[in-house]
């Protein structure tokens, strides 16, 4: 929509069918998805990286496996892609119906490696989203966009007003 160039990098590989999913995303709004069979996630998101240089790509999206504050070995993954690449925004996704498990896997990632900002999925379902309070209040980081369905044109610029008046 604004004339940019962006790029994939399908690094969920723990996920079955998460790269194949990524994919039909990029081939539906037009985006080119940079994986490579074999390699470790912070290597294919160095790699990634470097191929968008190549490409002409004007920014890249690297899609990592989804981690819970429990799994170590997950989160020590992220750490080491976040220093091979150094990535200039962090963004942790969400998933509003889990409530305050959100919240606390929220704040164990934000101590491990520092957030830009996040995001919260499922609003269109039961939760209310009184989530996005405390995302806010332990992070320090705003909620960037809020997914209200599975289509991609469901995920909307967080409005603090909406969901107040949702949550009230």
């Amino acid at each position: 929509k604004h004339a940019k160039r962006p790029l994939l990098v399908a690094a969920d590989v723990k996920r079955p069918a998460a790269v194949e999913q990524l994919r039909v995303l990029g081939a539906q709004i037009g985006v080119p998805v940079y994986f490579k069979e074999g390699v470790r996630p912070p290597d294919l998101c160095l790699q990634g990286v470097a191929h968008a240089r190549v490409s002409g790509a004007d920014f890249v999206l690297l899609d990592t496996a989804g981690r819970l504050h429990v799994d170590a070995e997950m989160m020590q993954e992220v750490v080491e892609i976040a220093s091979a690449v150094r990535p200039t925004d962090t963004v942790l996704v969400v998933d509003a119906m889990t409530g305050q498990d959100a919240v606390n896997s929220a704040k164990a990632f934000h101590e491990k490696l520092a957030l830009t900002g996040v995001i919260l999925t499922k609003l269109d379902g039961d939760a209310r989203g009184g989530s996005a309070v405390s995302l806010k209040a332990v992070t320090g980081r705003p909620i960037l966009f809020a997914g209200v369905g599975e289509k991609i044109d469901d995920l909307d610029a967080f409005q603090p007003e909406r969901m107040a008046g949702r949550i009230l």
